[in-house]
């Protein structure tokens, strides 16, 4: 597979997971379908992402791995399994004493902190945090461009959110999402005008 192809594959496969985070999202706003987050959901998420590009989809890593561009080094792929597991019962122990806004934040930082994957982190961990941000917020989120989209054409933001969270990690803070939080807000601002500019039929900014 060349690089156009290996390019148009993930397009699709991105397509494919944000279609199945928001089948996720409708399946748990049933009535009687209390969430919990599970590391299988998000190897189904990791596996969407990378199917036909990567010959182990929906594996934890085996290797050591570096982020190009950042100084942190994740953590060993002995750990992997255990720090997510960790992450998702952080989740699951604060849905009702996080706000939504936090737990999506916790979820897309900590992810990429751990970089459990070889390949398709970035993506599952921002579809994964939507999914989060919806369930906790109890919605369907209308309006385009979704988060996901926003961070997907711009990520010059999301980076420099991730680094802050890293550094107050590194800087013994323990947590500090204050910068990913307000950045999910923002976009979620922006997604949620597109509806309004569309029910006014004027462009909002």
């Amino acid at each position: 597979m060349n690089d156009e192809e290996a390019a148009k594959r993930e397009a699709e496969n991105g397509f494919r997971q944000l279609e199945e985070g928001t089948e996720v999202i409708r399946y748990y706003l049933e009535p009687g379908r209390p969430f919990a987050l599970r590391p299988g959901l998000i190897l189904q998420l990791q596996k969407i992402a990378v199917q036909g590009i990567q010959s182990n989809p929906g594996e934890w890593r085996r290797t050591p791995v570096r982020i190009e561009g950042s100084a942190h080094q994740p953590p060993p792929a002995h750990l992997v399994e255990g720090l997510v597991t960790e992450m998702c019962e952080y989740v699951n122990d604060n849905l009702h004493v996080q706000t939504a806004f936090h737990l999506a934040a916790y979820v897309m930082w900590r992810h990429n902190w751990i970089h459990p994957f070889a390949d398709g982190n970035g993506r599952t961990s921002r579809v994964l945090s939507y999914i989060v941000l919806s369930i906790v917020t109890g919605y369907v989120l209308p309006g385009v461009p979704t988060i996901p989209e926003q961070i997907q054409k711009d990520r010059k933001a999301y980076f420099a959110a991730l680094e802050d969270a890293d550094e107050a990690w590194r800087n013994g803070e323990q947590l500090n999402l204050d910068v990913m939080e307000e950045l999910l807000m923002n976009m979620l601002a922006k997604q949620l005008l597109s509806v309004i500019s569309s029910a006014s039929g004027k462009e909002l900014t």
